[in-house]
């Protein structure tokens, strides 16, 4: 697949770029459908994998725990390694990294009906110690998104100067554990008294469409309020050389 030098533009002026259909409507139904049953306890993965709401108040009608992130899921089934490593992504992330390139990690993402948890911006390399330039990550719809409905938000050009902001941590509402021990866990954000967001691009997506951003640019997610369960695919490269 090749992406046009127009988005290539946008990626490096912007921080990100949105790619219409990067997989089918098919594939990514696909992989929806086995998220959704992993969710649902339906595998035999190490509990490492999984990040779940607090196991002491939520649980599934089995009282299974229930997660809302997993971890590098393409180590564990070829259905995510497909996407994964699907050769329209790898396109895509050579073109926008200028070389060739290598997957860093995945994780697939899961915003329950009714609970309408959100993410504040941060900065991924924040968390991965990548270099400037060096990284990119893909948001891959699994359902249509929206505003109020687990939607991408980019502030454009916030990866220009290639520097880190200082983040706080800070505990989800309700609170993320990790499935291994049951402990809750923090996270980072960039503290939402120090920026103004009104500049901010909400991208709006379809099942399929993927939105490129650099390891530096600033993101969030919206909550969902929807009424119905939306999953996505985060998957990041890096160069490899």
């Amino acid at each position: 697949m090749v992406i046009t030098d127009e988005q290539v533009q946008a990626y490096q002026r912007d921080g990100y770029t949105v790619v219409r259909s990067l997989i089918t409507t098919g594939e990514a139904a696909a992989i929806r459908a086995r998220l959704m049953e992993v969710f649902e306890g339906k595998h035999d993965w190490p509990l490492v994998h999984f990040q779940v709401l607090n196991p002491e108040h939520f649980r599934n009608q089995d009282d299974s725990l229930i997660p809302v992130g997993v971890q590098q899921p393409a180590q564990c089934e070829e259905t995510f390694r497909t996407i994964a490593d699907h050769p329209h992504l790898q396109s895509a992330m050579g073109q926008l990294l200028g070389g060739n390139v290598t997957r860093y990690t995945d994780q697939a993402l899961i915003k329950h009906h009714d609970i309408s948890g959100q993410s504040f911006y941060h900065q991924d390399s924040y968390y991965w110690r990548l270099d400037p330039q060096r990284g990119c990550n893909a948001w891959i719809a699994l359902d249509e998104v929206g505003a109020n409905a687990s939607a991408l938000a980019i502030r454009p050009g916030t990866h220009a100067s290639w520097q880190l902001a200082e983040h706080e941590q800070y505990y989800d509402e309700p609170t993320f554990h990790t499935a291994r021990n049951g402990d809750a866990f923090m996270r980072w954000r960039i503290p939402t008294n120090t920026y103004d967001a009104s500049d901010e691009t909400l991208l709006p997506m379809r099942p399929g469409d993927a939105a490129f951003f650099t390891n530096y640019t600033w993101h969030r997610t919206e909550p969902n309020r929807s009424g119905r369960d939306l999953c996505a695919y985060a998957i990041a490269y890096q160069l490899a050389d």
